[in-house]
């Protein structure tokens, strides 16, 4: 019982929802970081999928193990949620910890590159958010690329277009080329 109060985990959010660009009827990217003893096949795809299903607040639930980044969707109060599942190799989870430093790494068993590539959502988005002189500009233009891009039918990494990830870094680059100007002069300069 003792040991029990001492297990946790940290949600961290991704992409267009950490960006601050989602929109209405847009997914919520979650990352769900555990410690060593929880694992993803056992504990998240297992106990944890089952507790989420159990409640009623869980409308839709669907479980892609299998998947290249393995996720658990779910329709949670009528919001769409993909959950992914990284396991660090600590004893519990800081709630202060930063999973963008380099060192956070050092912490995932070698083998397991599920983890690495659940920890990148995040650790990009972080990274997109700091490098950006200014992230009002920066959230204004890329609101507009996607626009357009849907718009357009070239919004879709599943249909071997850009996806979100990939726009934010092109539109963050050209905020860097451009540190000074407005979105409008942002937008000129993306194209």
């Amino acid at each position: 019982e003792p040991f029990l109060s001492e297990v946790n985990a940290k949600i961290c959010t991704f992409g267009s929802y950490r960006l601050g660009v989602h929109g209405p009827g847009a997914d919520i990217d979650t990352l769900c970081v555990g410690p060593r003893h929880i694992t993803r096949e056992e504990d998240f795809f297992g106990g944890l999928q089952t507790k989420l299903q159990a409640m009623p607040e869980v409308t839709e639930i669907t479980a892609v193990p299998e998947a290249f980044t393995p996720v658990i969707k779910l329709e949670f109060s009528g919001i769409s949620i993909d959950l992914l599942y990284a396991r660090l190799l600590l004893p519990n989870i800081a709630e202060d910890l930063d999973i963008s430093e380099t060192a956070v790494l050092r912490n995932v068993d070698k083998n397991d590159e599920q983890t690495v590539r659940s920890l990148n959502g995040c650790r990009v988005t972080d990274q997109i958010l700091r490098l950006v002189p200014n992230i009002n500009h920066f959230r204004t233009t890329l609101r507009a690329i996607k626009l357009w891009s849907r718009q357009r039918g070239v919004y879709s990494n599943v249909m071997g277009y850009l996806g979100g990830v990939n726009w934010a870094i092109l539109v963050a680059r050209i905020c860097q080329l451009h540190p000074n100007a407005v979105p409008s002069v942002l937008l000129n300069r993306f194209f």
